[in-house]
This record gives structure tokens, sequence and C-alpha cells, in this order.
């Protein structure tokens, strides 16, 4: 991964103003296959932090490998408290 064009992105997403130019913006950078894995890492997620079904629950439920679900569980375990309670606040919303 080139850092130089990650944190272009990431530029571009931080100076988006509302949720439409966002999604126009991931419509242009992101392929439909794309958004789908991230849409399901978003859910995976979420139900991790949730903590209110098992792993094979959650596999089930959205329709993603246990794989996934252990790769999103190391990545919460590697977040901040800050991030977590960011995560948390926004689950809530």
């Amino acid at each position: 991964m080139q850092k130089d064009g990650w944190q272009e992105f990431l530029k571009m997403c931080f100076n988006i103003k509302n949720v439409k130019e966002l999604e126009e913006l991931f419509d242009l950078f992101l392929t439909f296959e794309e958004k789908a894995a991230l849409a399901a890492r978003s859910l995976t997620i979420k139900a991790l932090l949730e903590a209110k079904l098992t792993q094979r629950e959650i596999a089930k439920n959205y329709k993603v490998s246990i794989a996934q679900i252990t790769r999103g569980s190391n990545a919460l375990k590697r977040i901040g408290p800050r991030l977590e309670k960011f995560l948390k606040n926004s689950l809530e919303e």
C-alpha cells in the first residue's frame, strides 16, 4: 500500500461534508464487491461490540466466515479505548 495515496484518500474523506457526498466518493473509488466487504466488516464489528450473539450466530446472520469474524475480533483487540468508545456510541445512534 502506498502511504501517500492512502493519506490523500483519508484527507478527501475527512473533508467530505455529508453522507451523500461521501457515498459519491466511495462509489468512485470502490467496486460493488469492496463496498459489500466493508458493509460485512461493519456489521461484524457492530455485532462483536454488542456481544449479544455468538461468533457462529454472527456468521450465519451476516453470511460471513468464522475467519472474517476472527479477524474482526483480533482487530478490536488492537484498538484504543477512545476508538472503542466512539464505535459503541455510533452503534447507539
